[in-house]
């Protein structure tokens, strides 16, 4: 069996006094998966194809646009959701949008509509 690596997450999970599964539970997690590590690597400068990208999908309705979808964005989610690494660390909100603009194609997601807000208890969240 090859020698596993335990992130830091998962070391620090492992030393806490964790409450009982629960809301509690799911807090107390968060919290020490928000907290950083002292190996976090440096965001690289964007590429122009990442700009360009980011420039996309940050117009209003980008998810829902059909040219913007031609011009690109169709690449990167085949990409994405075929199983290619990225040579490139892309921001969470963009590989959203990317995988919105993707669902709404192949129906998985309804044109027109948009995410409800999240519940009350995950906005009570401490993090300070």
């Amino acid at each position: 069996m090859p020698h596993e690596t335990k992130s830091s997450f998962q070391d620090r999970l492992a030393v806490s006094a964790m409450p009982p599964p629960g809301p509690a539970y799911f807090n107390a997690r968060r919290a020490l998966w928000w907290i950083p590590t002292q190996d976090t690597p440096r965001p690289a400068d964007p590429s122009p194809a990442r700009q360009r990208l980011e420039q996309m999908l940050s117009k209003e309705g980008a998810e829902e646009d059909d040219l913007i979808w031609s011009a690109g964005v169709e690449r990167v989610w085949q990409g994405l959701t075929g199983g290619a690494v990225l040579k490139k660390r892309l921001p969470l909100n963009i590989v959203v949008k990317l995988l919105l603009a993707g669902w709404i194609r192949d129906g998985t997601w309804p044109r027109g509509k948009v995410a409800p807000e999240p519940d009350d208890e995950l906005l009570e969240v401490d993090q300070s």
